[in-house]
């Protein structure tokens, strides 16, 4: 900076501004450099706020979870796949396997409902040495008592089911949504009527448990599932016509129009028939409608042509919409009732279901419900 001129008290002004300005701690302004475009732009100086930080070897406290839904009686799973043109695809034989093609999760599945239910199991018994008789020699060895599964799962079937209650008089099937007998029991239910999924895989752990079922079947399934519906009679599950395509009666869902009376008695009649001639196996007079629809109209068809008991739920797991096997538990558990009849599904769309399946029982035995079929339940 050039002084010259400026005389003695003229130097010493300009000395005296510019120590102010350091001392206020004012920032420096550098002009910008011609044709530097990016130094036009104005700069702003901004002091950071100092922060407090606190250091704590306590957890940080998770989120509450979210609670869940209020349950449903009603569902809208969908038994049957479709195709991209909204049109029911006919189901294509599996070859046995559990899960579908394509899932990589297929053995961590089977392998966490197998070591869950493993888990149930009650330690066995050390067997006791047998005792002498009043001659001093020892007894002659009992025949080995029944297993807990054997003892709890009812004779194959053959005529040893129990009666059909009363049906009712208005003329109307009767919508079954839990039992009213006074006694603590849980019926839990699958609906067959897309893929094979995980029927196998569910019916090996309701044997290893001794716990009877109820299966919604379809005619389509049975078609190519043969085997696996002898099983089912066999080890004494209950059956319940579930119509041959799993079309909705009244066109609520699916996206096709509703049935006639003429069709839903053909859908019904040739389901029956099908059982009848694999196993012996009457469903009638108990019928499970497809997306859980009904009317007026179809409650009345119904009635007329056999089936006085429509087989709803207390609970649908949501398993059909991926839930997995502990969102199941909660879901189905939050609501202690006396009688549930359990919504679920053998489709590997539903792993969620086989996967819940272990964890159910458990809980409903520490409830001490007892696990029956629905035609079960509904003895008074």
């Amino acid at each position: 900076m050039r002084l010259a001129g400026l005389g003695r008290i003229g130097v010493l002004a300009v000395l005296a501004g510019l120590l102010a300005g350091c001392a206020a701690g004012s920032p420096a302004i550098v002009p910008p450099e011609a044709g530097d475009s990016a130094s036009l732009a104005p700069v702003v100086l901004e002091t950071p706020t100092p922060t407090s930080v606190v250091l704590s070897d306590a957890p940080t406290a998770a989120p509450a979870a979210a609670p869940p839904e209020p349950r449903s009686r009603r569902t809208v799973a969908p038994d049957v796949p479709t195709g991209d043109d909204g049109q029911k695809a006919d189901p294509t034989p599996d070859s046995g396997s559990t899960a579908a093609p394509g899932d990589t999760n297929a053995a961590q599945r089977v392998a966490f409902a197998q070591g869950a239910i493993q888990s149930l199991a009650p330690e066995p018994e050390a067997p006791t040495a047998p005792q002498p008789d009043g001659n001093g020699q020892p007894a002659a060895a009992q025949a080995a008592p029944e297993s807990a599964s054997q003892a709890a799962l009812p004779a194959a079937q053959g005529g040893e089911r129990p009666p059909a209650r009363a049906a009712p008089s208005d003329g109307m099937s009767l919508l079954v949504e839990g039992g009213n007998n006074g006694r603590p029991e849980v019926a839990l239910t699958f609906d067959a009527g897309a893929d094979t999924g995980y029927a196998e895989a569910i019916l090996d752990l309701l044997r290893d448990e001794g716990i009877p079922a109820t299966f919604g079947i379809t005619g389509q399934w049975a078609e190519l599932n043969p085997e696996l519906i002898r099983r089912m009679v066999a080890e004494g599950h209950q059956l319940i016509n579930h119509t041959w395509t799993h079309q909705s009666m009244t066109g609520v869902n699916g996206g096709l129009p509703p049935m006639d009376y003429a069709q839903l008695a053909d859908e019904l009649a040739r389901t029956e028939q099908i059982v009848l001639d694999l196993t012996g196996y009457a469903m009638a007079p108990y019928y499970r409608p497809p997306y859980g629809d009904y009317d007026a109209a179809t409650l009345g068809w119904l009635f007329e042509l056999g089936y006085p008991f429509t087989i709803m739920w207390t609970c649908d797991s949501q398993g059909w919409k991926g839930w997995d096997a502990y969102q199941i538990l909660e879901y189905c558990t939050q609501v202690p009732l006396e009688d549930e009849i359990i919504l679920m599904h053998v489709g590997a769309a539903a792993a969620g279901d086989y996967e819940a399946l272990p964890l159910l029982v458990d809980h409903y035995r520490r409830q001490g419900h007892a696990f029956v079929t629905v035609e079960q339940m509904l003895q008074p």
